[in-house]
């Protein structure tokens, strides 16, 4: 860490493993010292500590994640898995029903209050909010304390309308707030808006941003930390790997039919899953484990859970082929940008098969990194992956030109130069 000006860095919760790539620009700003604040630390079923970059310097407003928590985590994944519908029955009820009134910080303003006193003592001279519902919250500290805002848009912003989980911070305990209204204020108030790629900073601008106000900030990963291996066919069955939170908008389903049209072929492959059906409200992952149930694809098919990301990291090192189909989802959300995890399937080495997405052609070479075919169509999808299966011999030059884009664009450590710019730009005027 560094003696020099202070940045808080807020967001809705803890973010190693769930937004490591925030967690890497943190750990890397030399110029400036950042100081996290976070409504809740991550899950202790990810990550029970906070990482040793961060200590002393990490508050969280609601502390350790309470036992009601935990065990409302269990009753998710054990929902989910329930046949025949209940369970994703049962799981609408309980968001519906029970989450709003066993929540204990009801009050956002205590909240803001709270992150003020933190603020103040730690002297505080820039506010870098992460997603457009928590930097309208903080709209409010900018005026008080009079410093500048910077805002990391990351895509739940530009949906047609905000999952329910945002609704705390612009509406309060019931919810109701005018996003599109709120979003117009933040683009006046705030200082500096960062778009994690040119198609999310086109939309933000479509959206009524001054373009002057928005520019790009890319994800970027450690890729020194993360060894590269050359992907050259696998000795036994193909290992297709995927990470993501079990959405609509990361594409499970499509994904499994792709894979059951494979498996049905007679291809002997494995697909494993890193995915976890707790950080949502776990509708869409019963549906995902009804799929796997009802076509019997649980001999080729591995759901390892959400792994904190160390481990995932290490599943991701041994997997032969890296699968993320993401789309806009039924409610018109989409990724915004790109997924990190496409990133770092690039930087490991591995040849990527996705959709023409978002970001998704930036992050990527396509026709040399990756594949990529229109988004919610598994058959184009299941087509892009049995070419790359027929031709393992173009494995090891796609893992190379994905492993070279990353260094080029995705390092952090070249890329929080150009953040650090940004902060001490505006502490100069």
């Amino acid at each position: 860490m560094t003696d020099g000006p202070t940045v808080a860095q807020v967001n809705y919760s803890f973010f190693h493993s769930t937004q490591s790539f925030i967690y890497f620009y943190l750990a890397s700003l030399t110029r400036v010292r950042p100081i996290c604040l976070t409504r809740g630390r991550e899950s202790p079923l990810i990550r029970p500590d906070v990482p040793e970059a961060l200590r002393g310097d990490f508050y969280a407003f609601g502390g350790r994640r309470s036992r009601l928590w935990s065990r409302g985590a269990e009753v998710r994944r054990a929902l989910t898995r329930v046949p025949g519908g209940a369970g994703e029955r049962a799981l609408g009820v309980l968001q519906r029903r029970v989450v709003p009134h066993v929540r204990p910080d009801s009050d956002p303003s205590l909240f803001v209050d709270w992150a003020e006193g933190v603020m103040r003592e730690r002297d505080t001279q820039l506010i870098h909010a992460y997603f457009g519902p928590v930097a309208w919250r903080m709209l409010e500290l900018r005026r008080r304390m009079d410093v500048p805002l910077v805002v990391s848009f990351l895509g739940d912003e530009i949906a047609p309308s905000l999952n329910s989980w945002w609704s705390w911070w612009i509406g309060g305990a019931n919810g109701a707030a005018d996003w599109p209204a709120r979003l117009r204020e933040l683009f006046d108030g705030a200082d500096l808006l960062l778009a994690e790629g040119p198609h999310l900073r086109e939309r933000l601008v479509e959206l009524g941003c001054p373009p002057e106000k928005v520019e790009v900030q890319r994800i970027a990963i450690p890729v020194t930390d993360l060894p590269f291996r050359a992907r050259t066919g696998p000795e036994t069955r193909p290992v297709l790997m995927f990470a993501g939170r079990f959405c609509e908008q990361k594409g499970v389903l499509e994904a499994l039919e792709a894979v059951r049209t494979l498996h049905s072929e007679g291809r002997a492959l494995e697909f494993r899953m890193i995915g976890d059906d707790t950080l949502t409200e776990g509708g869409y992952a019963a549906r995902v484990n009804a799929y796997i149930r009802e076509h019997g694809l649980e001999g080729c098919v591995t759901r390892l859970g959400f792994l904190n990301h160390d481990r995932y990291l290490e599943e991701m090192a041994r997997a032969d082929v890296f699968l993320h189909p993401s789309r806009f989802d039924s409610a018109g959300a989409g990724e915004g940008g790109a997924p990190t995890t496409i990133i770092e399937a690039q930087a490991l080495g591995m040849p990527v098969v996705s959709t023409l997405h978002c970001d998704i052609p930036n992050v990527t070479v396509p026709g040399k990194s990756a594949v990529l075919v229109p988004e919610g169509d598994p058959v184009a999808l299941a087509d892009g992956l049995r070419d790359l299966l027929d031709h393992p011999e173009r494995w090891e030059a796609m893992g190379r030109a994905g492993r070279a884009h990353v260094e080029a664009d995705h390092d952090v450590a070249k890329e929080v130069r150009a953040l650090e710019e940004r902060y001490l730009s505006l502490l100069a005027r």
